[in-house]
């Protein structure tokens, strides 16, 4: 794990202690969720990522909001290529529904959309050590659903799993890291 990575990490756990206090009022509240991403690809290898969510918090369940995400893994085989170095950088707007429940687990539903900005190193399957850059966008999809866990009345720890993909496209023979999303983080009201 780099330095980066690590430095990251312990910045998105301790921001919402530094920026984003807000008071709770009968209308509604903000919340930032830091959390840990886990995208296990339809190609059998796996992404991590930090990744961060503001959202205002309704009090009729819905909780709009944006985030932002830095995934990477080191190589990925696609379409006949292998990539090396890949990172992503999705910034999307989110959408939560919270289900009511009197309980202290409360589950949810989610969607976001955005863009990615990617980048990696390419090479076709036949030649893995012949080169080059790529810098690209790509139309950034999450959908999934989870459950928060109440650990006091301003702060949750959650649990989600969902389908999500870096650059969705109906070309098939486009680079497209997706699938099995995991992500555990915490909540701060």
């Amino acid at each position: 794990m780099t330095i980066k990575k690590i430095l990251l990490g312990n910045l998105l756990l301790v921001l919402p202690f530094l920026s984003f206090a807000q008071e709770k009022t009968s209308s509604g509240t903000f919340s930032v969720s830091p959390a840990f991403e886990l995208l296990r690809s339809t190609h059998s290898n796996l992404f991590y990522a930090p990744s961060i969510k503001v959202n205002y918090l309704f009090t009729n369940g819905l909780e709009p909001g944006f985030g932002l995400e830095y995934a990477t893994t080191s190589i990925h085989h696609d379409n006949g290529y292998v990539l090396y170095k890949l990172k992503f950088l999705p910034v999307y707007g989110n959408l939560k529904y919270n289900f009511k429940t009197t309980k202290k687990i409360r589950p949810y539903v989610e969607t976001s959309l955005g863009i990615s900005f990617n980048k990696y190193d390419i090479a076709e399957d036949p030649t893995p050590e012949i080169k080059s850059k790529v810098s690209e966008k790509g139309f950034y999809v999450y959908t999934g659903f989870g459950a928060k866990y109440g650990i006091t009345p301003k702060l949750n720890t959650f649990l989600a799993v969902g389908l999500k993909g870096y650059k969705m496209s109906t070309n098939d023979l486009d680079i497209n890291p997706h699938g099995l999303s995991f992500m555990l983080g915490f909540t701060f009201l």
